[in-house]
C-alpha cells in the first residue's frame, strides 16, 4: 500500500509526457490491488486521463490546481489562507517530516498534498496516520471542490480515502 500513497503522489503532479507514457504500467499497478474500493476509484481516474491529450491535460490541472483557489494542492490555504496561523502549520508539517527522517527542499511546502503522499509513502504507520487525519478534512474539502466542478481528481481523491480508510485512518467525510 506504501507504494500506492507513491503513485498517487505522481498522478497528482502537473501532466507530461512521462506520466502519459507511464499510464500503462500505472494501470497495471492498480489492477493487482487488493482493495477493490482504491482500484476501482483509480481505475476510474486513469480512464478519465487516458481519454485527454496532453493540452488537455495540463489546461484542466492548471484551472483546478494552479489558479482554483478553492482546489488548490496546498491543504492548509482552503482553511488558513494566507494568515500567520498557516506558517505554524508549515512549521508543525516540516518538523514532523525531519523528525521521521524526510527532507525538504528549501521550495517545497511543506502542505503540498503530493508532497504528503510521498511522506506518506515511506513514513512509519504512526506518522502517516497522524498527518492524515489531521489534515483528512481539508483533504476532503479539496475534493469536494473538485467534485462540484466535474474535475476527475475528485476519484483520485476518492481513491485516497478508500486507502485511508483501509489502513484504519478514520475521517468525518462530507461526500458531496
Amino acid at each position: 500500500m506504501h507504494m500506492t500513497f507513491q503513485m498517487m503522489s505522481y498522478l497528482l503532479r502537473y501532466p507530461d509526457e512521462d506520466l502519459q507514457a507511464a499510464l500503462p504500467d500505472i494501470r497495471d499497478f492498480c489492477t493487482r490491488m487488493k482493495e477493490e474500493s482504491v482500484q476501482d476509484s483509480l481505475l476510474t481516474f486513469l480512464d478519465e486521463v487516458e481519454k485527454r491529450d496532453l493540452d488537455q491535460l495540463t489546461d484542466h490541472y492548471i484551472g483546478h490546481f494552479d489558479f482554483g483557489r478553492l482546489t488548490n494542492l496546498y491543504v492548509t490555504y482552503l482553511k488558513l489562507g494566507e494568515q500567520r496561523e498557516r506558517g505554524v502549520e508549515l512549521l508543525k508539517l516540516k518538523m514532523m517530516y525531519e523528525e521521521n527522517g524526510f527532507s525538504l527542499t528549501e521550495k517545497d511546502l511543506p502542505d503540498y498534498l503530493p508532497l504528503m503522499l510521498e511522506f506518506c509513502a515511506h513514513a512509519p504507520e504512526k506518522a502517516r496516520t497522524e498527518l492524515l487525519q489531521m489534515h483528512g478534512n481539508a483533504i476532503d474539502e479539496i475534493r469536494n471542490k473538485l467534485a462540484e466542478q466535474s474535475s476527475y481528481y475528485a476519484v483520485l481523491l476518492d481513491a485516497l480515502f478508500h486507502l485511508m480508510e483501509a489502513q484504519g485512518v478514520e475521517i468525518e467525510r462530507q461526500v458531496s
